[in-house]
């Protein structure tokens, strides 16, 4: 292998794609032009606010002092301690309605005294709600009120007046109203000093004020006078010049007093938490959601008066606001950026390709291996010294993994035959039949592989892998059978068990005999004629020779029983003998448990054949869920094993009784549970597949799931065709002589009648040869004849 003349170091070489970081230094670039924008745009707007917040709360100062500048100027005047009565006017009304014309925000100038005397100066120009309130025309300007008492009940009295004083209209009502007990009225009434109530709704109509009050040094009587805040709200609105930014002022009890930009339907404030974050009553800023959809940064302050009351201003801005201009910047900043990076997309491309080649070659290396296509790996073509470095490890590593992938294939494929051998050996009747149907399958599966006609059109053993797939399967197809007992593998006649219980027949019918002889000659003894005693025994003694020749005969096995012999059976089977020894004396723990009289009184007379209970052997261990979990449909037998000499004696067919011909057919449930639960790799999954399923028919009627053909993949019915051949064709069964090879492609061209095997197999397995091959070379010669397959085709 020629290895390159030089090599580059796999760090100079990411000098190529350095270009790639300009993308992270641009991203972290504009990151923190963003994060610095942002802290920048809040310092800003916290000055710009804080500006705002002094003009605003020199305007409240400026407000609270010029409304208590009106009630110190008119409080010293001693007119107002006189109150006027109906059809008078006050001496300082002209002053008043001067003062209320200047004073757009004063909604009402009035004075009270403790004895419950009102008098009240309202311009009714000030809102249109109050003029219709009141019902009056435009040629009405103020509101005069009169309280005081009349023949012992308060009277009030509503005077109209036009712009020049001149009285329009006169009202007078019962009332109940009493100043002296109003609350701007105590509080000023008990100090020096001017107060200022809380915001509240006047009466009159739907508007916010406030009240300033005042009491009149030496004197019972209070002046007040009733401001409007919309007036606030108009000089706040001139401070929004910006459409998001919104200017609210608010009290201790979270009421807002005024406010600019605010939706209508906002009273409150989340006072508590704006509290919560400026204990220290400094200037703060502060980022909460004010029930709106936005985050808003929210500047905070105290407005200081010479009020005990407070005031407290808020300034709200949504973030994205402040943030627009600094954003549109870092957008543009972006699609320069994003420029730059397309047109360097070419040198990229090229710097990387030198990095990304080599290792793209490794991955398809890298893919061969992971296939299994060991022989496939070459080292790859690189001028990077790691790379090839890299590239040669590769190709020793799959080296490395197909030796021992071979020898790992090679235990487990001796493992497998080991199995199968001890199996083969377990019988001296079956030996060489997991051996065979491997052959056969595999011969057979690749005459399907080269035909691709009919239903073989797809179906190809392409790999090697595939092969041996099938060829495990066919190995472990009766992996089952070292569960089952030997002596019902091996069972030549009807009553053999461990033994042929024939012996033990036999053994009887020769008591009966000598009891027959014995019986004669006592007789003699008694006088009987002693010829016609011998000739009555030759009689008894032949009927009993030809009754056990009939028993022994029934227990050969056949291919079928006549109804005669069977009740001939059970005719023999009531001849009686006597037994004197006690058949429960060295019994096994097992058998004795079995046994149903313990008590039994000899010498005993018996049946010469039996069906005792004893001899039914109870089915344990059986779970039915189970049964059903690995889909198994088989009938399964009440006993594990009933061995009842008459019963076994009167089998039909062979010599198998159902309970044992269903422990032989069990040898399939456990092949497919043994199977199943084995981790086979995915190279090998469908051996229980393949394996479990050739003692299946087309149309349901095998075991042990009653499959149908479209259940069964080709394979599985291959070997279900190679399986029968095999037990065909065997010389070494106990129960049948070994069938000829025309004989035994007649049987199957019968199976396929029955669509117990598969039609297109069956004619492949004819007109491929493969039949005749594996006839040369495992029939003996007297079983290998002529075979006209016309007749099957």
């Amino acid at each position: 292998m020629k290895k390159p003349e030089f090599f580059l170091k796999i760090k100079p070489t990411i000098s190529f794609i350095l270009i790639l970081l300009i993308a992270s230094v641009i991203v972290i670039t504009l990151s923190l032009q963003y994060y610095f924008s942002k802290d920048l745009a809040f310092n800003a707007t916290e000055n710009n606010f804080k500006i705002t917040a002094e003009k605003i709360e020199q305007k409240i100062i400026t407000f609270d002092k010029s409304n208590s500048d009106i009630l110190t100027t008119i409080i010293h005047s001693e007119e107002m301690k006189v109150f006027p009565k109906v059809g008078e006017n006050h001496r300082l009304l002209k002053q008043l309605t001067v003062i209320l014309e200047n004073k757009k925000h004063i909604y009402a100038i009035y004075a009270g005294n403790k004895e419950g005397e009102f008098f009240e100066v309202i311009n009714l120009n000030v809102s249109e709600k109050l003029r219709a309130k009141y019902e009056v025309s435009n040629e009405v300007k103020w509101l005069i009120i009169k309280i005081y008492e009349e023949d012992g009940k308060k009277v009030k009295y509503e005077e109209y007046l036009d712009k020049d004083l001149v009285i329009l209209k006169t009202l007078k009502k019962k009332t109940k109203y009493n100043p002296s007990i109003r609350p701007w009225f105590k509080k000023a009434f008990s100090t020096k000093n001017v107060i200022k109530t809380k915001p509240y709704k006047y009466t009159n109509f739907d508007e916010l004020g406030i009240t300033y009050a005042k009491k009149i040094k030496n004197s019972d009587i209070v002046l007040g006078v009733d401001v409007l805040l919309n007036s606030i709200s108009t000089f706040l609105d001139k401070q929004t010049h910006i459409e998001d930014k919104q200017i609210l002022i608010f009290q201790e009890d979270s009421k807002i007093i005024a406010a600019a930009n605010l939706a209508n339907n906002t009273k409150t404030v989340p006072y508590k938490q704006l509290i919560a974050f400026s204990k220290d009553k400094k200037i703060q800023t502060l980022n909460f959601n004010l029930k709106l959809e936005k985050e808003y940064f929210v500047y905070y302050s105290v407005i200081k008066t010479e009020f005990k009351n407070k005031d407290y201003l808020a300034i709200l801005i949504p973030i994205d606001t402040i943030m627009k201009p600094f954003i549109d910047k870092i957008y543009n900043s972006f699609l320069i950026t994003l420029l730059i990076l397309t047109l360097t997309i070419p040198l990229i491309w090229y710097s990387t390709r030198v990095l990304v080649e080599p290792i793209q070659k490794l991955e398809k290396e890298n893919e061969k291996i992971s296939n299994r296509k060991f022989d496939d790996v070459k080292v790859i073509d690189t001028k990077i010294k790691e790379y090839h470095e890299l590239s040669l490890s590769l190709h020793s590593m799959s080296v490395s993994i197909k030796e021992y992938e071979l020898k790992q294939e090679e235990l487990m494929d001796s493992f497998i035959k080991l199995i199968a051998s001890a199996i083969d050996a377990k019988s001296k009747y079956t030996g060489g039949h997991c051996e065979r149907v491997p052959v056969l399958t595999i011969a057979l599966a690749n005459a399907a592989s080269k035909s691709q006609e009919g239903i073989f059109k797809e179906f190809n053993l392409k790999t090697k892998d595939e092969k041996r797939e099938l060829s495990v399967a066919a190995w472990l197809h009766d992996c089952g059978k070292v569960t089952t007992p030997e002596y019902v593998v091996d069972k030549a006649t009807k009553l053999e068990t461990l033994y042929n219980r024939i012996h033990e027949i036999r053994t009887r019918f020769e008591v009966i005999h000598r009891d027959l002889t014995i019986k004669m000659y006592e007789n003699i003894l008694l006088g009987a004629n002693k010829e016609k005693e011998e000739k009555l025994l030759k009689e008894e003694h032949k009927k009993l020779f030809e009754e056990f020749k009939i028993v022994a005969t029934a227990n050969i096995g056949g291919e079928f029983m006549d109804e005669k012999d069977i009740e001939k059976i059970y005719e023999i089977s009531q001849r009686k003998w006597t037994k004197y020894f006690n058949d429960t004396l060295g019994l096994s723990q097992d058998e004795l448990s079995r046994v149903e009289d313990k008590n039994r009184v000899f010498p005993k007379e018996e049946n010469l054949l039996v069906n005792k209970k004893e001899h039914l052997i109870e089915r344990k261990h059986f779970s039915q869920e189970e049964f059903e979990k690995f889909r198994f449909k088989m009938e399964v037998p009440e006993y594990l094993y009933n061995l009842g000499e008459v019963y076994n004696l009167t089998i039909k067919k062979g010599t198998l009784t159902e309970e044992e011909r269903f422990k032989i057919n069990e040898h399939m449930i456990m092949s497919i549970k043994m199977l199943e639960q084995l981790p086979f790799p995915k190279i090998l999954e469908k051996v229980p597949e393949y394996a479990g399923a050739h003692h299946e028919t087309l149309i349901g009627t095998g075991y042990p799931r009653k499959l149908v053909k479209e259940q069964m993949s080709i394979p599985a019915r291959i070997m279900a065709v190679a399986d029968i051949f095999e037990a065909l064709t065997a010389a070494d069964r106990p129960y049948k002589e070994a069938k000829t090879l025309s004989e035994s492609i007649k049987i199957l061209g019968f199976m396929v009648k029955d669509k117990h095997i598969d039609e297109d197999i069956f004619k492949l397995f004819l007109t491929s040869g493969v039949y005749k091959e594996y006839a040369l070379k495992y029939l003996k010669k007297e079983q290998i004849d002529e075979v006209d397959i016309s007749k099957y085709l």
